[in-house]
């Protein structure tokens, strides 16, 4: 039975702009192992990346399809899941490296010049001793880094993904509401967290990967026991499909006082300011100037370095680019980003943050919240 996520034109996409980065950079072929470049190229939603035994491992050559190189368990799902015909694969644990360097030279790659996950944003998902036993045996091969070319290719969302991820955003909000039901003044932090992690699944996220959580940014520890009056920070982000929301909301425990009124409505002025500034053609980069200088304004300390107040979004909660003074991304269409500026005032974690695309003109909210600072009753 067929179980395929996205039609084959989705994966023809994606192949293709692969290819034609990899014609630019003189490359024969691409060899990836890590799991979310794997769900990418194939649609395979494997369980065994959680299983670092047993690689699973994509090969894109310049032209034509990938071949899979996986556990065999695995062949008959991977074959209701990908539209991959060339599948081989390999009894259990250790890795064959045989049957690697095998398919290269069916391949006709043992001369060629290898794309791999060497570099930024990217892992090998296999022993190095396995990664060197394949490089070893191909003395005329050339393995390099290709960790920018896979970034570029990934950077851009389709419409079938950014519906996924808008979907993460709607399971995401459904739990911040149940959150709000079910936390109150007496719990710890770790108490906390668990109930929001159970508001995910039963929200609709991926049960095996229900996403993040994270409450405590300022330290305040294991043992720290919410109060009333106090503020609830919430980070999270749900999974459905694969694909992640991020965002972030603010409360608090009975009514807010002025001091979390005000500071929630400066974090939301620089909030506003910086949405305002994203639209194609201006880099990461310029994002980050938009907020160092609405903070300065505000009176707190700017940006440094490669501090960060927002991320690309997919199917990882971070990918790239980072909205920073350094990173010089140019946004496109199409582009998930995370923006979340923030401040400490007072001891006070202050962040807001909502998931975004990058349209023609601008930018467009996939969720939508993080301009109400909420009450927690109870």
């Amino acid at each position: 039975m067929s179980r395929k996520e996205f039609p084959l034109e989705e994966y023809e996409l994606r192949w293709g702009r692969a290819q034609a980065k990899m014609a630019e950079q003189g490359l024969d072929a691409l060899f990836l192992t890590e799991r979310t470049n794997f769900r990418y190229f194939t649609g395979s939603q494997t369980r065994q990346f959680n299983n670092k035994q047993r690689p699973m491992v994509v090969i894109l050559p310049a032209r034509g399809k990938p071949t899979l190189m996986i556990y065999g368990l695995e062949e008959a799902k991977a074959r209701a899941e990908t539209w991959v015909e060339d599948i081989r694969g390999y009894t259990d644990a250790p890795f064959p490296v045989s049957l690697a360097t095998d398919t290269m030279r069916d391949l006709g790659l043992d001369k060629g010049r290898i794309g791999c996950e060497l570099g930024p944003n990217q892992r090998v998902w296999m022993t190095m001793t396995e990664f060197d036993g394949i490089r070893g045996a191909f003395p005329d091969a050339e393995f390099v880094d290709a960790s920018q070319l896979l970034v570029e290719v990934r950077l851009a969302k389709t419409e079938r993904e950014i519906a996924k991820i808008r979907k993460a955003c709607e399971i995401t909000d459904l739990a911040w509401q149940l959150i709000q039901t079910r936390v109150h003044p007496g719990l710890t932090i770790p108490q906390a967290e668990r109930i929001c992690y159970q508001s995910l699944v039963d929200a609709g996220s991926d049960p095996l990967t229900p996403g993040f959580v994270l409450l405590d940014v300022v330290g305040k520890g294991e043992d720290y026991v919410y109060r009333p009056g106090d503020l609830f920070f919430c980070d999270l982000g749900g999974s459905y499909n694969g694909y992640k929301a991020d965002f972030t909301r603010m409360a608090t425990f009975g009514p807010a006082s002025d001091f979390f009124r005000e500071s929630h409505e400066q974090i939301m002025q620089v909030f506003n300011a910086v949405v305002g500034a994203m639209r194609p053609g201006v880099r990461a980069c310029d994002i980050a100037e938009v907020c160092t200088r609405e903070l300065v304004r505000l009176g707190y300390p700017p940006l440094k370095g490669n501090k960060r107040i927002g991320h690309g979004l997919g199917l990882e909660h971070q990918e790239a680019p980072s909205l920073n003074l350094i990173d010089q991304t140019v946004l496109v269409p199409g582009m998930l980003l995370t923006p979340e500026p923030r401040f400490v005032r007072d001891g006070h974690f202050i962040m807001v943050e909502e998931d975004v695309v990058i349209t023609d003109n601008g930018a467009r909210k996939l969720s939508d919240g993080c301009g109400r600072l909420y009450e927690i009753s109870g």
